[in-house]
């Protein structure tokens, strides 16, 4: 989507550039599409982004696409959140009454 938007404002410079003959809006266009390449961000569905402004902590960002601002705030640390599950071999244990069991489980 970055790419995307960085391609566009590129080529819009270079075309306002070719038909106003001055290459001052080909520069700015380059210069937008830079800025656009770097601000826009892409987070995945089972992923939240940390946002730090100038070094503290802002929010949680995701999923989906967010903008930043490039120069004051960062994304630190993906946190993942999808569910792993582990499971827990079966064991056999007695209760008060010293009735025997077998316990299995499965641990998220």
């Amino acid at each position: 989507m970055a790419i995307t938007a960085f391609v566009f404002s590129c080529c819009g410079g270079g075309a306002l550039a070719l038909l106003t003959r001055r290459p001052l809006s080909a520069i700015a266009g380059i210069i937008i599409g830079v800025y656009l390449l770097k601000a826009i961000n892409v987070v995945r569905q089972w992923e939240k982004a940390v946002k730090l402004r100038v070094g503290h902590y802002v929010g949680l960002c995701g999923p989906g696409s967010f903008f930043i601002m490039p120069v004051f705030e960062t994304l630190n640390q993906y946190v993942d959140q999808r569910v792993r599950v582990a499971s827990v071999t079966a064991e056999s244990t007695l209760t008060r009454d010293t009735v025997p069991v077998n316990v299995d489980a499965i641990v998220f």
